[in-house]
């Protein structure tokens, strides 16, 4: 669509990840995609100022089955629970599609700077989290960002290469120097040893934070792991998000850990692991170029697709696409007819 036309498409489907919001906890999880399958009207965002048409699209698994599905047996907080006495807080899972890259990175500013005041309003700290790449420099417009307290922002990284630093310098040079957000909020992996190491390292400065006197950050009631507030990811051409890959350990890790360590042929790094990007309140995918095209297509079409970027499904998860990117999906070729 030309800017003209149509500046934004926005593609929507009912919340994917329900939450419990009485009688057990505010926090608690249930299984991914678990959902009704007729759309609705989502939040009022406000991330971008264009309007956004949205329409349904990837079925969701039956509700009341899902839910149910997460009890333990041992689970003594489910017992005697009555579904119809469960309330739940519906999440949001939306891609929106952009007419170039320009746009898409404007978004991926407005996105970090509406959650930080909102979460700052609120509470005394605003946890980010964000890769390297093309991610990293589309948010060299957070430079221009009013009203943002960065001495309360805390950054992390969502994956790393050890010992290089790439994503920490490349976000400095970028954008953090020059909000001057203070050092001791830049976190990032020095522990100087192995990449396991590195990682329980990393993990242990997220606990610190998390585990603090203020309100920072939490840990989740369930899993234990702490809470982002927003997590920015860029997803490559064959679907990886952070240092997870198609097929790899690290996608196949079930240790429950939320920092991974990846030693892989040129590559040593250390990444958040899926569980911890999906106990985040909010994670942001961005993909752009016709390249990713059939790869965002499997994503978010093949409903039986086991690419990492297909299980980022946190409780509101949002899928930032150009045009390119987003060219061959169903619903935005019948926009373009």
């Amino acid at each position: 669509p030309s800017s003209t036309s149509l500046d934004m498409l926005a593609i929507a489907s009912q919340a994917i990840v329900p939450r419990v919001a009485t009688r057990v906890d505010p926090r608690r999880r249930v299984p991914t995609r678990a959902a009704a399958t007729s759309p609705s009207s989502l939040k009022p965002r406000g991330v971008v100022a264009q309007p956004a048409k949205r329409v349904a699209m990837r079925p969701a698994a039956a509700f009341a089955a899902s839910v149910f599905a997460a009890k333990d047996d041992d689970d003594d907080d489910w017992e005697d629970i009555d579904p119809d006495d469960i309330e739940f807080l519906d999440g949001e899972f939306v891609v929106e599609a952009f007419d170039d890259e320009d746009q898409l990175a404007k978004a991926l500013c407005a996105e970090v700077e509406e959650n930080a005041k909102a979460c700052l309003a609120e509470r005394s700290g605003f946890t980010l989290a964000v890769p390297g790449g093309s991610v990293a420099k589309a948010l060299a417009g957070l430079k221009d960002a009013k009203g943002i307290d960065w001495s309360k922002v805390h950054l992390f990284f969502v994956n790393e290469r050890v010992p290089d630093g790439k994503c920490y310098k490349l976000a400095m040079d970028t954008w953090v120097s020059a909000v001057g957000m203070p050092d001791a909020n830049v976190h990032k992996p020095d522990a100087g040893g192995t990449v396991e190491e590195e990682a329980a390292a990393y993990e242990a400065q997220m606990r610190t934070l998390a585990e603090g006197d203020d309100d920072v950050m939490m840990l989740d009631e369930v899993n234990g792991l702490p809470v982002f507030d927003l997590i920015l990811l860029g997803m490559g051409a064959d679907g990886h998000v952070g240092s997870i890959y198609p097929d790899s350990d690290a996608l196949k890790d079930e240790t429950g850990v939320a920092v991974l360590g990846v030693d892989m042929p040129g590559k040593r790094s250390i990444t958040m692991s899926l569980p911890l990007i999906n106990t985040a309140e909010r994670v942001v995918v961005a993909a752009s170029g016709t390249k990713k095209a059939e790869t965002v297509r499997a994503v978010l079409e093949d409903d039986e697709s086991e690419l990492p970027g297909a299980c980022v499904d946190a409780f509101s998860t949002i899928f930032f696409l150009d045009s390119g990117a987003a060219s061959k999906l169903v619903a935005y070729a019948e926009e373009e007819e």
